[in-house]
C-alpha cells in the first residue's frame, strides 16, 4: 500500500518545515534565538526543583520507551499470527529511522549548547534531535500494531495523542536542560513527522499482513 494523499501532504510539511529550520540555522537567522532559549534554560542546573522531571522528561524519548514498547507488541503479534512480519518491519522502521536521523546529524555536525556555538559544521551530532523523531515514529509504530493486535481502530488515535504528549514534554525537557537548541528539536518533529507519515502505511500493510 503506498502512503494515501493524507500521508503524503504530512511527510510534504514536514520536509519543508525541516529544509527552512535547516536553511534558518545555516544561515545563523535562527541562531540568535536559539542562544536566548538556552541562557534561560537550567543548563544543567540539578539543585533546580525541575531538573529531575526533565531528565524523566528527556527520557522519554530513549529507545526503552517507544521503540521497546512496539517492540514487545510486535513479538506478542508475531507468535499469535506465526509470522514473523511485524518484527521484520519494525526492525526495518528502526533501521531506516536510524540511517535517516544519523546521516543528518554527521552532514550537521552540530554541537550542543553547552559547547557555546550554535552553528553547523562545527562538531557535534546535535542536529535534529533523534529523540523528538523516535517518540513521533514509534508511537505510529506501536498504534499500528495494537490495532492489529486487539483489533480496536482506537488504538491509533490513543498512541499518536501519547505520542504527541510525549514529544511535547521531551522537547521542552531537553531544551531546558541545555541538552538540545530549540531549532535541534524543532528539527526532530519535523523531520520525525515526514518519516511518520512516509513509514507508518508501509509499516502497516506489509507487518499485519501475513500473506
Amino acid at each position: 500500500m503506498s502512503p494515501t494523499s493524507a500521508a503524503r501532504k504530512s511527510a510534504a510539511v514536514g520536509l519543508a518545515a525541516f529544509v527552512a529550520l535547516t536553511i534558518g540555522v545555516a544561515t545563523d537567522v535562527l541562531t540568535g534565538l536559539d542562544q536566548s532559549i538556552a541562557d534561560a534554560g537550567l543548563s544543567g542546573d540539578r539543585s533546580s526543583v525541575l531538573y529531575w522531571p526533565a531528565r524523566v522528561g528527556f527520557s522519554l524519548g530513549q529507545n526503552w520507551v517507544f521503540p521497546l514498547a512496539s517492540a514487545v507488541v510486535a513479538v506478542i503479534l508475531a507468535g499469535r499470527r506465526r509470522s514473523a512480519r511485524p518484527i521484520g518491519g519494525l526492525l526495518g522502521v528502526w533501521l531506516v529511522h536510524l540511517v535517516v536521523i544519523g546521516a543528518v546529524k554527521l552532514w550537521a555536525d552540530r554541537p550542543p549548547p553547552a559547547n557555546g556555538n550554535p552553528h553547523l559544521h562545527a562538531g557535534g551530532l546535535s542536529f535534529p534531535s533523534g529523540h523528538a523523531a523516535n517518540i513521533l515514529v514509534f508511537s505510529a509504530t506501536l498504534g499500528v500494531l495494537l490495532v492489529a493486535l486487539t483489533g480496536d481502530q482506537r488504538w491509533f488515535r490513543r498512541t499518536t495523542l501519547l505520542g504527541v504528549g510525549a514529544a511535547t514534554i521531551c522537547v521542552v525537557s531537553m531544551v531546558g536542560l541545555g541538552f538540545h537548541w530549540a531549532t535541534d528539536a524543532a528539527a526532530g518533529l519535523a523531520l520525525g513527522t515526514a518519516l511518520r507519515a512516509l513509514m507508518t502505511p508501509l509499516f502497516a500493510s506489509f507487518a499485519c499482513n501475513t500473506r
